[in-house]
């Protein structure tokens, strides 16, 4: 069974999110109009793109989701009009620029998927002058959040879970960002824009965001949240606010604080975010009232292993283990000359260590080729 295929099922039964594309392409895509899609997955926007009138789509989708997606364009009369791509948009290239750029790489606070370095290249290299982003902007909203419930997953680590220490792990459970669904109730005031991220320009590094807050009743803080409200044409916004009715079913991101702080109607809670999208670092202080600020990063919250610093020491003298052996030898075959059959074989004869059969071997050449090849 295919996770994949289910994950791709709940984003084409999202009726908001495929509505709100199909209106949004309506209004940018005009007939005869070339558009690109990138990370294209099932084609849906393609298709959409198709139905507002363009003459061809290229959809550029790295996964084998591509073979998938080509029997659908097929199924649905468009497989002269949709052409498949495969590859990582970042190192394939198009015969012509497009009149419209579309892709849903957005994350629960905008910019996980990092769209920003998607689409600077994407537009440098796929857009003609003049040409149409969609999305367009993303504008990062942030509010204070009142959840125990949530908040607990910290304290998890504080409990000896069957009676041992566990507490190593608490800070990098409090320097991590969760994505969950929230509802209005757990909004302790009301939500403001920290930031505007235009995609059609290039971005400053790294992206602030800054906000005053005010809690608007008495309660306890365990937190910020952020999600994201796109605009994906000049008529249509996209987004995952727990506050909208026709939010999306993307998760918005909770961002704990250490420890739960009372606070009353009134009190102050300034929040200030640096982001580095390509890296998933993100970095939230909050400052409540008076209070010395809550200072968190991801940087803290990344499962960092002794023996993996040191490979990062500019001293350091990396060398191939067996199994990054196998993969030379694979990719030194892949010559354009060497049959499959035969690369198979000479791996196998020469890394017999690391295989039990030719049968695994085969397996392994074809996870190398298929994303190198």
């Amino acid at each position: 069974m295919s996770r994949i295929i289910d994950e791709h099922r709940l984003y084409l039964r999202d009726r908001h999110r495929v509505s709100a594309y199909e209106r949004a392409l309506k209004e940018v895509v005009a007939p005869g109009h070339v558009v690109c899609d990138l990370a294209s997955g099932t084609g849906i926007l393609g298709m959409l793109a198709c139905r507002a009138g363009a003459s061809r789509v290229y959809a550029i989708e790295e996964s084998a989701i591509a073979g998938l997606a080509r029997e659908i364009a097929k199924a649905n009369g468009l497989a002269e009009r949709i052409v498949s791509v495969r590859g990582n948009a970042r190192f394939v290239s198009l015969p012509e620029r497009a009149d419209v750029i579309v892709c849903d790489q957005i994350g629960g606070f905008g910019l996980e998927s990092d769209i920003v370095a998607l689409f600077k290249d994407a537009r440098e290299r796929f857009l003609r002058g003049g040409g149409v982003l969609v999305p367009s902007e993303i504008e990062l909203i942030v509010a204070p959040v009142e959840h125990a419930r949530l908040h607990a997953r910290l304290r998890f680590w504080q409990r000896r879970p069957s009676g041992f220490d566990f507490t190593p792990a608490a800070s990098i459970a409090a320097n991590t960002g969760y994505p969950v669904r929230l509802q209005p109730a757990h909004l302790l005031g009301l939500p403001a824009a920290g930031g505007r991220v235009d995609l059609g320009s290039d971005v400053a590094l790294p992206i602030q965001v800054a906000a005053s807050l005010e809690a608007s009743r008495d309660g306890v803080l365990h937190g910020i949240t952020g999600w994201f409200v796109a605009r994906l044409s000049p008529g249509v916004r996209l987004t995952n606010s727990p506050l909208a009715p026709s939010r999306i079913s993307r998760r918005p991101i909770f961002f704990p604080i250490d420890e739960p702080i009372a606070v009353k109607a009134g009190t102050p809670i300034d929040v200030s975010m640096r982001l580095l999208p390509s890296e998933t670092m993100y970095s939230w202080d909050v400052q409540v009232g008076s209070a010395a600020p809550f200072r968190h990063t991801t940087l803290r919250g990344m499962l960092i292993a002794k023996e993996d610093l040191a490979r990062t020491n500019p001293g350091y003298r990396p060398k191939l283990t067996p199994a990054g052996e196998a993969r030379l030898t694979v990719l030194q075959l892949a010559d354009g000359s060497t049959t499959l059959e035969e690369v198979e074989r000479r791996v196998y004869e020469r890394h017999k260590e690391l295989f039990a059969s030719p049968a695994q071997a085969a397996v392994f050449v074809a996870e190398v080729v298929t994303r190198y090849g």
